[in-house]
């Protein structure tokens, strides 16, 4: 067991590292459900983080622990293995998760495209939180993980913008409708047609925030704290941006330039 502490350990660094806001979030849970939570998110990130070459090797290392054969004796394979068999978590989302990573970072042209993709990363991670946040009425509260997770997506996806990653992959058609240019997005104009998008797109984020917060008393006890501060934080990292002038567009843009 001190090796699976371990592993547990490094997998919550991982998540302090890349996504504070969620651990804080989960500092709020048991440890047996924090631990396993950390280990679902050090999942999602390394997933996300991997490249064309090393996504095989990963989804096939995956694929152990699915069918319970797993040997791995890296820190993420030991935490979720032990994880996946305590929760009796579900396979589909991991693997939609992985599926979507393999898609080409493609512009997209409508809303539509952003929420997809933001079901298939924020939304499957939700479903594979659910299992750790509660036991029961699982089925009543499926929608709302998805929902939280996706908001967290979409916000993620916000607060990205002008990054490299980010960079074209606002909406086309959301552009269209408010007149905001390529050029526009090229020089990382902030303008009242930048703003109209960029609330355009939060504003679906918090509609999603809301309708996970809507079933929280439908989570156990143990659960609700972290899940109501989770929404709570990224809603916070929306007014941030709206209090700083959405700058966080243009800083990046900067960024991206000195890079060059």
């Amino acid at each position: 067991m001190k090796e699976i502490k371990e592993a547990y350990q490094q997998c919550g660094q991982i998540v302090g590292e890349y996504a504070p806001a969620c651990f804080k979030a989960l500092s709020y849970l048991p440890l047996k459900q924090r631990q396993a939570a950390w280990a679902v998110l050090s999942f999602c990130h390394t997933a996300a983080s991997a490249d064309e070459k090393a996504l095989p090797s990963f989804e096939a290392e995956a694929d152990h622990v699915y069918k319970r054969t797993n040997n791995g004796n890296h820190h993420i394979w030991k935490a979720f293995d032990h994880a996946y068999q305590t929760f009796a978590l579900d396979s589909e989302p991991f693997r939609e998760f992985i599926a979507a990573q393999k898609e080409d970072a493609k512009p997209y042209d409508g809303l539509d495209e952003l929420l997809m993709y933001a079901y298939r990363t924020g939304g499957a991670a939700g479903l594979m939180l659910l299992p750790i946040l509660t036991r029961r009425k699982q089925d009543q509260l499926k929608q709302a993980a998805v929902s939280l997770g996706l908001a967290i997506q979409l916000i993620r996806f916000l607060s990205d913008l002008g990054s490299d990653q980010q960079k074209n992959r606002i909406p086309r058609q959301v552009m269209q409708q408010f007149g905001y240019t390529e050029a526009d997005l090229q020089k990382g104009t902030v303008n009242k047609a930048f703003t109209m998008t960029w609330e355009y797109i939060a504003f679906e984020a918090e509609a999603y925030l809301e309708e996970c917060l809507d079933a929280l008393p439908l989570f156990p006890k143990y659960s609700q704290k972290a899940v109501e501060t989770a929404a709570h934080l990224y809603r916070a990292v929306l007014e941030k941006i709206r209090t700083e002038q959405y700058n966080v567009f243009e800083q990046a843009q900067r960024s991206r330039a000195n890079s060059v």
